[in-house]
């Protein structure tokens, strides 16, 4: 069919079962329906719970227009519409889209708690904290802001163009998309095929869209194009292949095809010359103005016809745009103007000269008033040569940035400053500040880039030794490289010796830990701490005490205990300086106090939105709460960390705490669960170097096999631990299981090698260990002991620190009882089996707690089966939310804690209610402390404060 009548076409399209009026105003959706009958889908179930959708496909595929489609379909049921849309000319704005897309709903902000309205008005910079928002917090704004409105009215949010977003509405955008199951709200994004990989923690559902078919694509050509020849009617179908801009487009272009090479000339090329060849015979001062709009980083119309003034040197009248309008090459509506597809923008800003582009920012710099920021950009655009002025603006526009939350804007900043400097001095400086925040931000190769451009063949001492911090700081501190530790530690010798001694603190405070996860010699970790106390610092800094602990956590362990047994308990100002105390406890075995301070850092850290920190400290915390039996507590802070540590790119956390995750489903008997952990945490840490990770993997993997009762092969796992030259080699964390080590070794036979590592523990501890450390010292001897001896050992092991372990303390009571029931003296044996088989139920640790039921059988007493836990049944998302909700929060006040909305928080409490047992909220508290309380506990609170994010710290 050469020819069909448009009208014809469109009753045709009426015809295909889309009875919809609002689809019979869009022109070009054949070949759709499979696709529009998603997104209706989707819009039409909103009630059942939200979600969102990545639409992507090549230029010019129709992902506009069916995002057009879908707006007039969600208006049609009464949603509230909106949107955002990337544009490569706005991304050195900081939320730029955000602000464009919540505009329509912003004066609901006042409605926000205050800390999310503070960080979401500054991010828009319409506030006067001086505090620098973090991207979480006002991505939990947003996503607040959304919630509230969408209980009055759903939401349909659009976001077009995502590879061009700024890059804190992006993550603002990523965050809320992961969080839209419960909430009546429709996301909708649309993305070039070429730019997924921009999109690396985008975990939301797909939808691909294809070319359209053969039969689809002639109708929709015939509809455009009704009267084109036959012949240039099928070379255009061939060219198209089926893309239905180039279907439209092409024959609007001249009807003249070229033969020969440019055949093969992509297809936006071809789409790009197409929409230039219509802007070639445009009036001289139309294509002025579209010039103009191609830079220009607003759709204002105002704007455009202003500049177009100082740039044309006379009277620009709206007029002057009305045959680029008749054209098709743009839209005017409201006040704006805006391309009708992006590549109209790229066609006309490739086929400008540099010097007219250089004209255009210098006029709309002259036009733009009332937004500096704004007008710094086009100034800089338009600049040549060295500008110190301007420079010192640009660095104030980047200091402005980052009290936004926008460092990646700030760093363009700077760099632009850096370019425009008037001394070398300056530019250096600059491009250090630049690297500082691009450190910030994980982004080695940046950091790279930028120092290698800040001409730094002689620098000072100093500023060496700042090179090589930031340089650190942007490298990942989990991988073994010695080289690195030397090599620090003459750089802070550096800093000293020019005066900065807090810089040379902190890359001493750097190589100590690299020396922890590392197997360095003990000469090396000496000489850190001996530089760190030359440094004439206080000695309450946190760095100060953390670095014994990390040099030498058995040889130093009870000095630092003593520090931080006499630290004050709480208060610690600096949110940095409490997660450092706290791993510098874990370091050594004090995981009670390490559970205090991590506490206190996560709590400051959620309130920042400091997520991609918070997701390490929640690891570690989970670790200090696995040994000090709040397991529950512990699933729940791995769980989080793995969120997080997602959601911010940090795989390292993720691992670590899926790891946790497989230690706990090992101690409670699920051993699969605790398989499938382990082998997804050693699919994200099996590298060279990662030997602290293999470490805790093998232990994981050795309680398993403990629980399991085989402990030929749980030696086998935690022997390689201590074996040199394996790839889990690691002499920080040897001491750490101990018991378990200890246990595995007995059991096989080999009470020579457990002599041995016990005796080189309690040398290496000398003259005092942490109380951890020594009750698994007495754990170990007990087992080995004669039996006029091992009885001693079994009571100072139990003696009153267990009570802060309370497995390991079960374990000694198992191991006692036994012992005592093997001596004959049966009677005594059952008073610490009862103990050690209701500690163990409380805990869930079930093969344990088998093994407990068995000795008091053959003791002559029987057990009742261990009752489930109620909370089995929960998530550990859902005990968190049931634990705040007993705490008195509302639901408002844990999805801020959580970084959820309300309503997934509702949705959430409603299937918590009869996993408890319970109809209503009154009854969570008496529900939670049945189900958690561990007998023979003592009551810590006094001595642990509750997180103040809702988790509490004692066992319960």
């Amino acid at each position: 069919m050469a020819r069909r009548s448009s009208k014809a076409t469109a009753s045709g399209r009426r015809r295909q079962g889309v009875g919809d009026t609002a689809r019979g105003t869009l022109p070009d959706f054949q070949g759709r329906e499979a696709d529009i009958a998603r997104i209706e889908k989707l819009i039409d179930h909103v009630r059942d719970g939200g979600t969102a959708l990545l639409i992507s496909g090549e230029a010019g595929i129709g992902k506009t227009t069916l995002l057009e489609i879908a707006q007039a379909l969600a208006r049609q049921r009464g949603f509230r519409v909106l949107r955002m849309s990337g544009v490569i000319a706005e991304a050195h704005l900081p939320f730029a889209a955000l602000q464009q897309a919540v505009a329509p709903i912003l004066r609901q902000a006042q409605k926000l708690p205050p800390r999310q309205r503070a960080a979401l008005l500054a991010a828009f910079g319409l506030g006067d904290d001086t505090a620098a928002p973090d991207t979480f917090l006002v991505a939990l704004a947003t996503l607040t802001l959304l919630t509230e409105s969408a209980a009055r009215k759903p939401i349909l949010l659009v976001a077009d163009d995502i590879q061009w977003l700024d890059q804190p509405s992006h993550d603002v955008l990523s965050f809320i998309s992961r969080r839209l199951s419960s909430d009546p709200i429709v996301l909708l994004m649309a993305v070039r095929n070429d730019s997924e990989e921009a999109l690396p923690h985008w975990s939301v559902p797909r939808h691909q869209l294809s070319r359209l078919d053969t039969a689809a694509a002639e109708r929709l050509l015939d509809a455009e194009a009704p009267d084109l020849p036959l012949d240039l009617r099928q070379r255009f179908l061939d060219v198209a292949a089926g893309n239905p801009l180039a279907l439209v487009e092409l024959p609007r272009g001249e009807r003249r095809l070229e033969t020969g090479g440019s055949h093969w000339v992509p297809l936006t090329d071809r789409l790009e010359r197409a929409f230039f060849s219509r802007v070639s015979g445009l009036p001289t001062a139309t294509r002025a103005l579209l010039l103009i709009i191609a830079e220009n980083d607003s759709r204002s119309l105002r704007e455009v016809l202003d500049a177009g003034e100082v740039l044309l040197h006379e009277k620009v009248r709206l007029d002057a745009l009305a045959p680029a309008v008749s054209a098709m090459l743009i839209e005017i509506a409201a006040g704006e103007v805006r391309f009708r597809h992006p590549l109209v923008r790229s066609a006309i800003h490739q086929a400008s000269s540099p010097v007219m582009r250089h004209n255009i920012h210098a006029a709309l710099a002259r036009v733009i008033k009332d937004e500096p920021d704004r007008q710094i950009w086009h100034r800089m655009a338009s600049a040549i040569g060295p500008d110190e002025a301007l420079a010192a603006e640009l660095d104030a526009a980047a200091a402005r940035s980052q009290r936004r939350g926008a460092l990646a804007t700030a760093i363009t900043a700077l760099e632009n400053a850096a370019r425009l400097s008037g001394t070398a001095l300056s530019r250096s400086e600059r491009l250090l500040r630049a690297a500082e925040l691009a450190a910030e931000l994980g982004q080695p190769e940046t950091v790279e880039r930028l120092l290698r451009n800040a001409d730094l063949d002689r620098p000072p001492l100093r500023v060496r030794a700042q090179v090589a911090w930031i340089r650190e700081m942007s490298q990942p501190l989990t991988v073994s490289d010695l080289s690195r530790i030397s090599a620090l530690v003459g750089l802070a010798a550096d800093a000293r010796a020019d005066g900065a001694n807090d810089l040379a603190l902190d890359l001493l405070w750097r190589a100590v830990q690299r020396c922890w996860w590392s197997n360095v010699g003990d000469a090396v970790r000496e000489s850190i701490l001996a530089a760190a106390g030359e440094l004439g610092l206080p000695k309450t800094d946190a760095r100060l005490i953390a670095i014994p602990a990390y040099a030498g956590p058995l040889k130093h362990g009870g000095d630092v205990y003593r520090e931080l047994q006499a630290y004050p308990a709480t208060g610690v100002a600096d949110p940095m300086a409490a997660r450092i105390l706290g791993l510098t406890a874990n370091t050594i075995g004090a995981f009670d106090f390490g559970v205090r301070w991590l506490t206190e850092a996560s709590t400051a850290l959620r309130e920042q939105g400091r997520l991609g920190e918070l997701a390490r400290v929640l690891f570690s915390r989970s670790f200090a709460e696995t040994e000090t039996g709040d397991w529950m507590g512990a699933l729940r802070s791995s769980a989080e960390a793995i969120r997080f540590g997602e959601e911010t790119g940090h795989a390292i956390w993720v691992a670590a705490a899926t790891i946790v995750q497989a230690r706990l489903a090992a101690m409670r008997g699920n051993f699969e669960a605790a398989e499938a952990h382990a082998v997804q945490a050693e699919r994200l840490v099996l590298s060279p170097g990662s030997s602290f990770w293999l470490a805790m993997l093998e232990n994981a993997r050795g309680i398993a096999a403990l629980g399991a009762g085989r402990p030929a092969e749980a030696y086998e796992h935690l022997q390689r631990v201590h074996t040199p030259g394996d790839p889990a080699f690691n002499t920080s964390l040897q001491f750490y299981w101990l018991a378990d080590y200890v246990e595995a070794v007995v059991s096989c036979g080999q009470e020579a090698a457990a002599a041995s590592i016990i005796e080189e523990v309690e040398r290496h501890s000398a003259p005092m260990a942490v109380p951890w450390v020594q009750m698994m010292l007495y754990h170990g001897k007990a087992l080995l002991a004669s039996p006029n001896r091992a009885e001693m050992f079994f009571q100072r092991g139990l003696g009153a620190a267990a009570q802060n372990w309370p497995f390991l303390r079960a374990r000694l009571l198992l191991a006692y009882g036994g012992w005592l029931r093997r001596q004959r003296r049966i009677a005594e044996a059952r008073v610490p089996l009862r103990t050690a088989r209701e500690v163990f139920d409380a805990l869930g640790a079930s093969p344990w707690s088998e093994r407990a039921r068995q000795e008091l059988r053959a003791a002559g007493e029987a057990s009742r089966p261990r009752a489930e836990l109620i909370l089995d049944a929960l998530t550990p998302q859902e005990l968190h939310i049931a634990e705040l909700a007993a705490g008195g929060l509302s639901n408002k006040e844990i999805g801020a804690r959580l970084y959820l909305s309300h309503r997934t928080v509702g949705y959430h409490l409603h299937r918590i209610f009869p996993k408890l047992g319970i109809t209503a909220r009154a009854g969570l508290r008496t529900a939670l402390d049945r189900a958690t309380q561990a007998p023979d506990r003592p009551d810590r609170s006094s001595q642990r404060p509750s997180d103040r994010s809702g988790t509490t710290t004692s066992a319960r």
